[in-house]
């Protein structure tokens, strides 16, 4: 993918984020199934970085001893002002939030200058799928690897909206943006948005296949991989999680 069309797609989807931050957040107030097993899969920590975070519900919900965790140190990291601004002010002592292009090159020493030590877990949940082209995608998950501990896991979601009817019909063709099928890769979608308006999204299908393998290159190993959140999605399962874990060379 060219830089000008990525570089058009990540503007498009931080306007949409910014401009629907708070429909957005209230669209999604609990965490789900997904999420929670996630949690408990990345077993004991004390430290965890949430890469993507929006509006902070999953810091929340740790601060709140989620899945029996005990947390001292959060971050949040999101590149929408207008979702971290929904991010509640009730957090404990030691549960931050970071504004931060997470596309950038520097975002990983933009962390480091601000925490001085690496996090003994990562989360990363429904952010991937917005990074366009796979050089970026990769970068993305090696800035999150890098900032890691030894041996650390990770947990990482991405949507399945194909298998779920209800937001196939959300598909809208390129021409709406002014761009043709050819300007995007394979896997590539428009969605739009209809609570509190219309909007719409870049979002990129990953097929498991192609999550796994894109993980392993960024120096993870899988530990295991599942489909969750088909009930709340209105049919299908909506969201493909994969837990990992650092590679220790």
């Amino acid at each position: 993918m060219k830089t000008a069309i990525a570089l058009r797609l990540l503007r498009l989807n931080r306007e949409f984020y910014d401009t629907f931050a708070a429909d957005f957040a209230d669209s999604r107030r609990a965490l789900q199934p997904g999420i929670v097993r996630a949690l408990d899969g990345l077993g004991t920590f004390e430290s965890v970085v949430d890469v993507g975070c929006g509006d902070g519900r999953v810091g929340l919900a740790l601060a709140g001893g989620v899945a029996g965790h005990r947390v001292s140190r959060y971050l949040g990291v999101d590149y929408s002002e207008g979702l971290l601004r929904q991010a509640s002010p009730r957090m404990p002592p030691g549960f931050r939030f970071m504004l931060c292009d997470l596309t950038s090159v520097d975002w990983p020493n933009q962390v480091r200058r601000a925490e001085k030590a690496r996090f003994e877990a990562a989360v990363c949940f429904s952010a991937l799928h917005h990074i366009p082209g796979a050089r970026r995608r990769l970068r993305l998950l090696r800035g999150i690897r890098s900032l890691l501990e030894p041996g650390a896991r990770c947990a990482v979601s991405v949507w399945q909206f194909l298998h779920v009817p209800r937001l196939r019909r959300r598909i809208v063709p390129w021409s709406e943006v002014d761009l043709r099928p050819e300007d995007v890769d394979a896997g590539d979608y428009l969605l739009d948005w209809r609570r509190g308006g219309r909007g719409l999204r870049y979002v990129h299908h990953f097929d498991e296949p192609e999550l796994t393998r894109l993980c392993h290159r960024a120096g993870f190993r899988l530990l295991d991989v599942y489909r969750s959140d088909g009930h709340a999605a209105g049919g299908g399962e909506m969201g493909l999680y994969i837990l990992l874990q650092v590679v220790i060379y």
